[in-house]
Formats: structure tokens, C-alpha cells, sequence
């Protein structure tokens, strides 16, 4: 299987990825830091959305946030890297895959989006 044909699996993971999260209201990042100097801590909220980044063999999905027009916070979730006819996924969720032949990626990633919608909300939410 081609790259081409991997990143148009990949792309239309993404819009059912990204569909799922705002119908779920996982499209957000809630950071929360204490501060060492202060007796509180301080609660930063993203919203995000997910985006496809890919280099040669390696695809990675990963919410952004657009803080200013400029600048973007960026937060990995998912990486895919293709190993000869092999692609082996690493990230949140995904200790339960094991490396898998190339025609089976686009049942994978069903596989993986469903692990995802079984998710509680502040497991996406809160970190």
C-alpha cells in the first residue's frame, strides 16, 4: 500500500476523530500547574482541535490550539509510523496494539477511535 493512500485513511480518521470530539465536548485541554511561589495553581483551558502532521513514514495526530493567530500549542496523541509493510501506533490509548500488517490500518483506527468514545470526558479533558 502506498503513503497516498495511508494519508487519506488517516485524513478521514481525522474528521471522524475530530466529529467525535465535539459531539462528545472532548474538543478541549484543561492544564492545571501549581506554582510553587503561590499557595494556589493555575488553570489554563485549550480548545483544540486535532491535525495531521506527517513526515516520510511517520504520521502524528495531535490537538492544537491556536493561542494567538501566530503561536499554537500543540498536545501528541497519536503516532503512526510505517516499518516496511508493518505500522505500529504509539501514544494515549494504545498499549492494546501490537505492531499489524498495512491493510489493516483503516480497521485499526476504527478500533482505536472506539477506545477513544469509551473514554470518560476528563481522561481527554484534564491533564
Amino acid at each position: 500500500m502506498e503513503n497516498e493512500k495511508i494519508d487519506k485513511i488517516i485524513i478521514d480518521f481525522l474528521e471522524e476523530f475530530n466529529h467525535m470530539c465535539t459531539t462528545t465536548r472532548k474538543d478541549f485541554l484543561i492544564r492545571e500547574r501549581i506554582v510553587t511561589y503561590e499557595h494556589s495553581s493555575s488553570v489554563k483551558r485549550y480548545n483544540i482541535t486535532h491535525q495531521i502532521r506527517r513526515k516520510k513514514n511517520e504520521w502524528l495526530i495531535e490537538g492544537v490550539s491556536t493561542v494567538f493567530w501566530i503561536f499554537k500549542k500543540r498536545f501528541p496523541l497519536l503516532r503512526i509510523n510505517r516499518i516496511n509493510d508493518k505500522i505500529r501506533f504509539t501514544g494515549v490509548f494504545t498499549s492494546s496494539f501490537l505492531d499489524f500488517d498495512i491493510t489493516l490500518i483503516e480497521s485499526q483506527l476504527k478500533e482505536y477511535l472506539e477506545i477513544c468514545k469509551k473514554q470518560p470526558e476528563d481522561v481527554f479533558a484534564k491533564s
